[in-house]
This record gives C-alpha cells, structure tokens and sequence, in this order.
C-alpha cells in the first residue's frame, strides 16, 4: 500500500512515519518534498501574493513529485510499502490556504494543474492536527523556518482543505491527544482496518453501480 502522512510543519509527520515503518513489509519512507529535491535550495519560496505565481510553484513541485513517483513505483514494484512524507495534497493545500490569506482563489485551477500528472496517490492518508501555538513553540526551534508555517490562519486553512482532498481515504488524528505510542497505535489502527476493507471480497454489482475511480 502506499501510505501518506499530512499535516502542517511542525505536527510530528516525519516522526510517525519513523513509528509506522517497523510495522508495514520493507516499506520506503519517501521524503517530503524538501529533501526529495536535488537542490532545495532552488525550490520557490513558501508564500506567493498571486495566484500565478503560487500555480507557477506547484509546476516547479510537480517536477520533485516525479522524482518521488519513480521511487514509490520502485518499491511497490518490489512488493515494498510506501510512505509519503507529505502528499500531492500538501501542494493544494499550500496553494488553498495562502490563497485565502493573501486574497486569491487558484483552487481549481490547481487541482487541474496537479491530476494533469502522474502523482504517486497514497491509498490512505494519515492527517495530523495541533494546537497553532504548541506548533509555532516547535517552530522556533528550527533556523530558518518561514512564519507562515505556523501561522494560526495557514493551519486553520491548511486543514480545512485536507476535508476534501485528491486522496480516496483520510484518516484525521490529533497529535496532542496521548503519548506517541498511542498516537502510532491510533494510526495503524486506520492502517489495519484500511488493509482489511481492501481485501474483503466486494458486493455483486447491482442494475445501475458505480465503477470507483482507480
């Protein structure tokens, strides 16, 4: 299965991935979309003021979104798990949420420009939430990490577009709630029940079904 973890900077993402892989066959953590880059340093900066310029971001994107769809296919090729540290729908949920702070709506727009492109699509999706202030508190403690990725407001938007995101099956957990243990617990649960559903035999169909979009 491919698996994917979201959420905002700070939330905890690359730790659960490091938790969940002891427990998924020879899975490969595949980076976010930083440190898949070849060169991050040419990646564009986090908070455009046009809508042109924030789609002009997610083609740059796209580009390391490639790179990590050719590894994911590798590892599922070899009969490995995959694990998505950071989704496709990182890229429209950026867009989504600068969108309503600095006034322009490039949601649609957006969505096209990401299913225009082979993606690597998790078959489920992991989301993770925290208190805005536990996650700025977090944040200063990472040189040179950019405002906006624990402002209140981009979380609050972030998240409300990952309600309805590109990925078939979303799991929301609260990352405050317990012990990280018990966070993993929680999401292997939604891992578990996610595996079990995939293989239970499916329904006859009936006069008039719907083929679900692979």
């Amino acid at each position: 299965m491919i698996l994917g973890i979201e959420g905002v900077s700070c939330v905890g993402k690359t730790t659960l991935a490091a938790q969940l892989a002891p427990h998924l066959h020879q899975p490969a953590v595949i980076p976010c979309y930083y440190h898949a880059s070849p060169d991050p340093t040419l990646l564009p900066t986090p908070e455009p003021f046009t809508a042109e310029h924030q789609l002009a971001n997610i083609a740059q994107f796209l580009d390391v979104e490639d790179l990590r769809l050719t590894r994911a296919r590798q590892a599922l090729a070899e009969g490995r798990d995959v694990i998505l540290d950071r989704t496709v729908d990182t890229l429209l949920a950026h867009a989504h949420a600068v969108g309503r702070i600095h006034g322009f709506d490039c949601d649609d727009q957006a969505r096209r420009l990401a299913t225009s492109r082979p993606v690597a699509m998790p078959d489920l999706t992991i989301v993770l939430t925290a208190d805005p202030d536990l996650l700025a508190s977090r944040a200063r403690l990472r040189k040179g990490m950019p405002t906006i990725f624990y402002d209140r407001h981009f979380s609050e938007h972030f998240n409300a577009y990952l309600a309805h995101p590109l990925a078939p099956a979303v799991a929301l957990l609260d990352a405050d709630c317990g012990s990280l243990d018990d966070l993993t617990a929680r999401a292997l649960d939604h891992v578990y029940r996610h595996q079990a559903a995939k293989h239970r035999p499916s329904p006859a169909p009936g006069p008039h079904s719907l083929k679900e979009a692979s």
